[in-house]
Formats: C-alpha cells, structure tokens, sequence
C-alpha cells in the first residue's frame, strides 16, 4: 500500500469527520513519517481541502448519486492526484483502490476503482462546470458561493474574481536577531533565502533546522502589524489577542525601550505567548484575561493597543484551506459582535493620545471598514490615525489598508490605525 496516500487519507480523515484544523492534523502526520513522503502528504491534504468544492462538483459529473464518508475522500484524493499532479493515472487509481481495502468491502473497492477510472479517461479536458457565471467562479475555485458574492458586495465582481483566483504565494519567512545577513544565513543554516520587504525577515527555500534564538518563523502580515504597532511607539505597549505571541514579542525586539505586556484568554495559550517569548530572549509581561471584559488596572494604561481579533480567516486559506470547509455566513454576524466587544472594550486602555490598531486576516469588509467605522460613530473621542509603514509604499501614511494577494502580493489581512482624543 502507498503510505502516502494513507497518511493524507488518515489526516484528511480528522478533518472532514472530527473538524480537526488542517494544520495540526497535519503536523501531527508528519511528525511520525518518512522524509520521503513528507512533501506528497502535505500536497495532497492541502491540496484536497483547497479544491474541496471543485472536487465534489466534478465527482458529482461521473456518478448517479454522491459518495459519502471515506469513499468520498477516497475519490476526492483520487480525483486531485488526476487533475493536479504527475502522478500516472495508472497508478493513482490503483493506489487509491488498493487504499480503499482498509474497508473491507469489495463493492465499495469495485466502485470507487471503476469512477476513478471513468475519470481518468477525461479529466484533463474537463470543462463541464455550471452556467452561471459566479456558480462557475465557485466552483472552479473551490470558493464558496456565499462567501464570493459577499466579496462581490464589497469589491464589486471583476475584483472579487481576481481575489479568489490569485494564489497567494505561500513561501516561508523567518526573520533573523542579531543583525544577520543573506550570506551568514545562508554559511550558519544551510538555507538558500531571498530579501523580502523586511530587513531581517527572509523567504527561505530549504529545511529549517530546530528554532532557536537566532530566527523565528513568521508570516509577513504578523511582521507587518508589529512594525506598525512598533513604529511611533511610545512607553507600554498592549497586545490584546496575543497568542502565540509572535507580533507582541516582535514588538519587543524592534522596541526595546518599551514595555510590552500580552494578554490572551485560556491560561494554555498565555504558555505559548510565554515560551515564545523565552526561546526569543525577550522580557514581557503576560496575563491571562478575556478581553470582552473590563480589566480596571488597564484602564488608559497603554501608548499603543494591538486588538488582532479572531476573525473568519478568510484571507489565509492557503495555510487554513479547512476554513472553507466549515464557515458559514451566520460566523460573520457572530464575529462582528465579539470583534466589536473586544474593540470597544480595549479602546478603555488607550492613554489620552495614544493609538489602538486593529487588525484581522480576512478580506470581509463586515469584519474590517464596517467595524471601524460603527466604532468611531460609538466613539467620538476616536479618530483615524496614521499608518507608518515605510517597507510597503502603497500603505505607508493611509489609515486603514486591505491587504489582497492580487495587488499587494501578500495573504489577505487588514490594519487600521485609530488615535483617542479624550
């Protein structure tokens, strides 16, 4: 048996049927395979969940009436290998029945070895998708239908489009302490890296070897946020949803004049804030608060409040493509509501003159424009402020800015700068 395929099968498993996130599910499988395997188990997982929508519509186009459980993600891994990677159809639908005998049942085996060979014969020319131009756009995108015509409310539908059909590029970034450099990197790690708009933050091509103090893998949206939130800073700085901590933790390294303190509401998240910030070499202050609720010894304590709030995530799917299995319209309403609480709750800890930056990783203008602009009409002693941002032009000086993949050639997040003015 392929034991690729069933270490993707296994972990795709956990996904559809526990709602396990991808990413741990994942990590968890690679943790106990062959190094070999490794890179064909992380395309096929991503790959099956990124295209889940177009995977159900075209196995629909090739049987009487739709699979369900393991047989479905028997054919879903079949039909991605099909369409998307190099893999002999000869021997994707032989793996994938033989894979399918972990069932026992023969029938299921026979029918799930004979659709996979249907398909074989004519995927690659497959072109029969949905009328309709936005059900085409869904389907061929895996993109759910409600969330594009949202997004077709929001940007209109010429950018909607480009936003669900752009890829953004998902490479590794790591930023580097003690002023290293391309070629130091390149001697100590045995990595090859290339420059990124971050001076000490790097795309790095290669097998990174164990984090230690010297790097630390990071999107470039969270270093982006802890510049702006470092940039004009002053005295204590106020990371609200913090955990893991890596933005509050940059703070810290790019501010070390300043006092930084991260709050986060489960006591377990507030230990990763804590051994992130002990495997970096940084000081700060943690506590374990739900910040929906007043915390009377914050209030007007802090220069700067980072609110990072939970959100649909809509706008990293390239690392999270499960979120597109499990949201549903109704989360953003209920999102709205916690993003608003924890916004009105933490604008209380800004000092007279000092800044509260919001920010998310989607790309829903509920979740982003709308909340701030509800806020500052509940909030008259607010005011849009300014962002400095001096490594992204096209952002640098704005005061609110919806980063897309299509334009700025980053995942998909939101910032906005807002100034108390009593």
């Amino acid at each position: 048996m392929n034991n690729a395929f069933l270490k993707s099968f296994t972990t795709l498993q956990q996904v559809y049927n526990e709602r396990a996130f991808s990413s741990i599910a994942l990590n968890k499988t690679l943790h106990f395979c062959k190094a070999q395997d490794k890179a064909l188990i992380t395309k096929i997982v991503y790959g099956v969940l990124d295209n889940d929508i177009k995977l159900d519509y075209v196995i629909s186009k090739y049987v009487k009436k739709m699979p369900k459980g393991d047989t479905l993600i028997f054919l879903k891994m079949g039909t991605y290998c099909l369409m998307e990677l190099s893999i002999p159809f000869y021997a994707v639908v032989n793996d994938i029945a033989e894979l399918a005998k972990v069932t026992e049942d023969k029938r299921l085996v026979g029918f799930v070895n004979a659709t996979l060979k249907s398909i074989a014969k004519t995927i690659k020319s497959f072109d029969n998708y949905p009328t309709d131009e936005l059900e085409k756009v869904s389907v061929k995108y895996s993109s759910p239908l409600w969330a594009l015509k949202k997004l077709v409310k929001d940007y209109g539908k010429d950018t909607a489009i480009q936003i669900v059909s752009t890829v953004a590029e998902n490479r590794t970034t790591a930023r580097f302490a003690n002023g290293l450099d391309a070629e130091q990197i390149q001697k100590l790690y045995n990595l090859q890296v290339e420059p990124t708009p971050f001076a000490d933050a790097f795309y790095i091509d290669g097998k990174l070897p164990t984090l230690d103090s010297n790097f630390t893998v990071q999107s470039l949206s969270s270093m982006a946020i802890a510049h702006i939130c470092a940039n004009g800073a002053n005295g204590n700085f106020l990371d609200c949803c913090s955990a893991p901590g890596g933005k509050a933790v940059y703070v810290k390294q790019l501010r070390a004049d300043i006092a930084v303190t991260a709050c986060d509401v489960h006591e377990h998240r507030v230990q990763l804030i804590n051994a992130y910030a002990s495997r970096m070499g940084v000081q700060i202050q943690t506590h374990t608060q739900d910040m929906t609720q007043y915390h009377e010894p914050f209030d007007s304590a802090f220069d700067t409040v980072l609110c990072d709030v939970p959100c649909s995530g809509f706008g990293v799917l390239n690392n999270r493509p499960d979120i597109k299995l499990f949201r549903e319209s109704l989360d953003i309403s209920n999102l709205m509501k916690l993003q608003q609480q924890i916004l009105q709750n933490c604008s209380k800890y800004v000092k007279v003159g000092g800044r509260l930056v919001y920010s998310t990783c989607t790309i829903f203008q509920h979740e982003n424009w709308q909340n701030i602009n509800k806020f500052l009409k509940n909030n008259p002693n607010f005011t849009l402020g300014t962002i400095v941002l001096p490594q992204f032009p096209s952002v640098d000086g704005n005061s609110t800015y919806q980063f897309l993949p299509h334009k700025d050639g980053t995942q998909g997040f939101y910032v906005a700068v807002l100034t108390r003015k009593e």
